[in-house]
């Protein structure tokens, strides 16, 4: 008789796996471990005298995951046959396990405010490889020797066996402390402490504090009591990009609504209840390891006074970010905030060390009750280990994948060495020059849906797809090839009221009449440079400080009514018409209808409009089969309206990729 323990675990990623492994190593535990595609599976002897110890210390050492899912316990004579998932070792970029954070608060550890503290299961292990395979000489730790003490731990603590990136102070990183005058260098336990003490007070003094983590540069201030000044930005936000992008000498000195762009850093969780209104998985995702970011409503008047109705949110996510956290929270603060920037940014101290490291952009989270998907990002989701029988190697932004050791993974293009390939497929527009013989081009949304058949077991089968990233297009998969059946009509932002003027009759009037009212808005739409998408130019339309995607998303949060106004999605053939939505847009921003239920009602309309169009084209074509890609589609009210108008074909979407453009790299497999 068997006593069996199945952890629902939604990945492919093995650290959870093998810590619950290493755990039963150390505790001489007898138990198989087997990860399937959907779960964890433990095996245990019914009679074994050490179970219950062995299962409560397991809720100690296990930390909460956004891939963990309920968990059931059974008896049964004999064991679970099921399939295995692939296993392979590759570098995680997540925050501490709970074995090590006590090691990062224990007087008595070597680790003792160590902010490099990780072992095989956690951690920051990505940003320090250069190569694979994953090994100690591939990774930039190469020149630091493991004192005696770390290498009996590679032979003795199950949680380190053979750990490529073991440190401890004696024999680690060093960090150091500069202000306009000073230098620092932490040498030892009293002095790392000393080192994030100092900051903490710097940042509740009101000063400004530019600090090297495992994820770049990141300015941290507290929002509440400095006039923060940043002049170089170097975003991974892609919408607070092109907001600052247009002056790159800006001044943000005394800004809320240029610090509203900023990422709000919760350092206490009792401050989440009191600043912020979340559901409960919300607040579960911003506690898991993997520490994503999530974008949620607003709560006090404090937070409301800086970030609005909703602020892009996170927990400390490294060991930098962790141990300041603790700084800011023994000073009396509940929160602080932060800018990635480059290393050249202006601030009153600068924490730093000599080691270079590779970069993740950061994985933003869309959570609709008990529904999870990854906007967009790298760190959590990659590197990750795929599926291809073809020798084949695809590039699509700076992510590529190619086989290590028989194996196909996806990761930064920087990590790999040369490769010997039959085909490389790279994504349209990309700048990256193969010289390979068989180089093919792909366009984003082939990509897109072939990633998400693929991830669906449905390749090779009729689909209709939905691709909506900044433009609206609806596809059709034949079993063979992605076709764009409904294209949008081309939008260009460049004579912007010249097209409006010509888009139906009445349309001249509209113009002249929205110039006289809104002349400075005129003005900027009439001097659009670049190519900006439909998103951009409704924001600066209805003047978001946020001209993005992102910004009217926040101000749809802002808006607590039911029902929304009809918005103008087309004009002719059913095709989405840019021209037409912008100028609806204008017409009802003369009637002074508000920003947020115009925001609001967007979502609704686009929702109506997919849940029109899908179903003709899925019955033209006879399938059932329902895609949905891209970033758009991580909005409250149109996710809402999806659901309503379409949910009869419960439409497939990434599980463990993006939704957004970095699913591209995978779904290239598959064209």
């Amino acid at each position: 008789m068997y006593f069996i323990l199945e952890l629902a675990f939604s990945s492919n990623k093995s650290y959870i796996g093998n810590l619950i492994r290493a755990y039963a190593q150390q505790e001489e535990m007898e138990v198989d471990v087997l990860q399937t595609s959907d779960k964890i599976i433990m095996t245990f002897k019914k009679e074994d005298e050490k179970l219950e110890k062995f299962l409560l210390g397991l809720e100690e050492i296990l930390p909460a995951s956004l891939f963990l899912g309920k968990g059931r316990h059974y008896f049964s004579e004999e064991k679970p046959a099921l399939m295995p998932v692939s296993k392979t070792d590759l570098p995680v970029n997540i925050a501490p396990c709970p074995t090590c954070q006590k090691e990062m608060f224990d007087v008595s550890s070597r680790r003792y405010y160590y902010p490099f503290t990780s072992c095989n299961h956690c951690g920051s292990q990505h940003p320090f490889i250069t190569k694979y395979p994953y090994t100690r000489l591939n990774s930039t730790m190469k020149f630091l020797v493991p004192c005696a003490d770390c290498k009996e731990e590679m032979r003795s603590n199950a949680l380190r066996i053979d750990y490529p990136l073991i440190s401890c102070i004696a024999c680690g990183i060093a960090i150091r402390m500069l202000d306009k005058e000073n230098e620092y260098i932490a040498l030892d336990k009293g002095d790392y402490r000393k080192l994030f003490e100092v900051c903490g007070g710097a940042l509740a003094d009101g000063k400004t504090v530019l600090m090297k983590t495992a994820h770049g540069y990141r300015k941290f201030f507290n929002p509440n009591s400095h006039k923060v000044a940043i002049k170089k930005i170097s975003f991974t936000s892609q919408s607070a990009e092109n907001t600052l992008s247009k002056n790159p000498k800006i001044e943000l000195a005394g800004s809320n609504e240029h610090v509203a762009l900023s990422t709000l850093l919760m350092a206490s969780v009792s401050g989440f209840n009191e600043h912020l209104m979340m559901v409960e998985q919300e607040f579960n995702a911003l506690l898991s390891i993997e520490r994503p970011l999530l974008r949620v409503a607003t709560k006090s008047d404090e937070i409301k006074a800086v970030y609005g109705s909703s602020v892009l949110v996170k927990y400390p996510d490294d060991g930098m970010t962790m141990l300041l956290a603790r700084a800011v929270i023994n000073m009396g603060l509940d929160y602080i905030s932060y800018f990635d920037v480059d290393a050249n940014e202006d601030a009153d101290f600068l924490v730093d060390f000599d080691m270079p490291i590779n970069t993740q952009k950061d994985t933003k989270v869309f959570i609709n009750q008990d529904t999870k998907l990854f906007i967009s990002g790298e760190r959590i989701l990659y590197p990750a280990l795929v599926q291809g029988n073809k020798n084949r190697v695809t590039v699509a932004h700076d992510l590529a994948c190619v086989k290590v050791d028989n194996k196909s993974i996806i990761d930064s293009i920087e990590v790999f060495d040369s490769v010997d390939t039959d085909e490389i497929y790279v994504l349209e527009n990309e700048d990256f020059q193969s010289g390979h013989q068989n180089e093919h081009h792909f366009e984003q949304y082939k990509a897109s849906m072939m990633s998400v058949l693929a991830e669906h077991y449905k390749v090779g089968q009729k689909a209709i797809g939905v691709h909506f990233d900044g433009t609206l297009n609806f596809l059709y998969y034949n079993g063979k090839t992605v076709i764009n059946a409904v294209p949008a009509i081309p939008f260009e932002s460049d004579n912007l009221w010249e097209k409006i003027r010509t888009l139906r009759e009445g349309s001249d009037r509209l113009v002249g009449n929205y110039k006289k009212a809104y002349p400075e808005v005129w003005e900027r739409l009439d001097n659009l440079e670049g190519n900006m998408d439909i998103f951009e130019v409704t924001a600066i339309t209805l003047g978001l400080e946020d001209e993005s995607f992102e910004g009217i998303s926040s101000e749809a949060l802002s808006f607590l009514g039911k029902g929304g106004l009809q918005i103008d999605t087309r004009v002719k053939d059913n095709r989405f018409d840019n021209y037409a939505f912008i100028t609806s847009i204008m017409s009802y921003q003369l009637g002074d209808v508000p920003n947020n239920f115009m925001c609001y009602s967007i979502y609704e309309s686009f929702g109506d409009y997919i849940g029109e169009i899908v179903p003709q084209l899925a019955d033209k074509v006879g399938t059932k089969n329902v895609v949905l890609t891209g970033e758009t589609f991580a909005n409250q009210s149109l996710y809402a309206r999806i659901q309503r108008t379409v949910g009869q074909y419960n439409p497939m979407m990434n599980k463990n990729f993006p939704i957004g453009k970095e699913n591209a790299v995978h779904g290239a497999l598959y064209l």
